[in-house]
């Protein structure tokens, strides 16, 4: 019964740090192009949030089983979730190849957002049913 409940807690943390580490992405987002130049290597397409996901996922692995090592693998998958909707569109844009325009997966477009959306639910559901 108490491991039932310690499970409950954990997977409810891990949801909340997952959504957190979203949100403040969407948030940097929007605020951060006020005060950092378009013209920087984070706005020039040359870096992506999912790519500091994917690092921190490879960290995690041989920490797995360290104490709060969840806490990296939520926020890692945050990272990665929020973007990889519009990695297809990403790749193709780069090899100058674009399946849309700029217009349609930008980080606010209605694409981006509920197609984030939809693989937040997926992921949420995806945790509760197999995380331990």
């Amino acid at each position: 019964m108490v491991t039932s409940k310690v499970q409950k807690q954990s997977k409810k943390k891990f949801i909340i740090v997952f959504l957190a580490t979203i949100l403040i992405i969407r948030f940097l987002i929007y605020s951060v192009p006020k005060f950092i130049p378009p013209s920087s290597i984070i706005w020039g397409d040359k870096f992506h949030h999912a790519f500091l996901g994917i690092i921190l996922l490879i960290i995690y692995f041989p920490i797995k089983n360290q104490k709060y090592s969840f806490y990296l693998l939520a926020i890692a998958l945050g990272l990665i979730v929020d973007q990889i909707t519009a990695t297809p569109f990403y790749i193709a844009d780069l090899i100058n190849k674009p399946l849309a325009p700029y217009s349609f997966w930008y980080s606010w477009s209605p694409y981006n957002l509920i197609s984030t959306t939809l693989l937040i639910i997926i992921s949420i559901f995806l945790i509760n049913k197999y995380k331990k």
